[in-house]
């Protein structure tokens, strides 16, 4: 592993992490009953769950953020997030995509106060979506950490992965 690159995931993910647990606890009034972290995998492939962002992080350093989270997970959000609204069928797969893309474009941009150094911007990609239990692929020097979160309504998994390219 690059030691260069495993300090950039070790700092992003524990920046992450911490902004995670503070919107999931305060804001969602979701609460996490067990995190497991791992570094690296036994295999170059990163199976992700129901629906997956991946955000990627630009500036003194470079690499991806992927939330990956278990249908139930999604739903309590959207039920959180859309409290009062009525929404049709038709628009649940678009409304799903999006409180998950702005759940996380929350606590990615809360965690960019702790990651900025020296008054270097940061700068984060728009999120990307990808659905139904895809895998991406860990290219060759990638350090990565995985962090899977189990919570009072579900679970999300948390892949920091640098160098910032993967393979799908």
């Amino acid at each position: 592993m690059n030691n260069q690159n495993k300090e950039v995931v070790i700092g992003i993910s524990d920046a992450v992490i911490s902004a995670t647990t503070a919107h999931f606890r305060d804001a969602l009034k979701i609460n996490f009953l067990s995190t497991q972290q791992a570094c690296g995998m036994a295999s170059d492939i990163i199976k992700l769950r129901d629906l997956t962002t991946i955000i990627g992080f630009s500036g003194p350093f470079n690499a991806l953020v992927a939330f990956s989270f278990d249908m139930s997970l999604v739903n309590t959000l959207l039920e959180i997030e859309t409290a009062g609204l009525d929404i049709s069928d038709d628009e649940l797969v678009f409304f799903r995509q999006d409180v998950i893309a702005e759940t996380i474009n929350i606590v990615l941009g809360h965690s960019t106060k702790s990651l900025a150094k020296s008054g270097e911007a940061i700068c984060l990609s728009p999120p990307m979506m990808v659905e139904a239990n895809g895998h991406l692929r860990r290219p060759k020097d990638a350090v990565f950490i995985r962090v899977s979160i189990t919570t009072d309504t579900g679970i999300f998994d948390v892949f920091f992965i640098s160098p910032a390219y993967i393979e799908g």
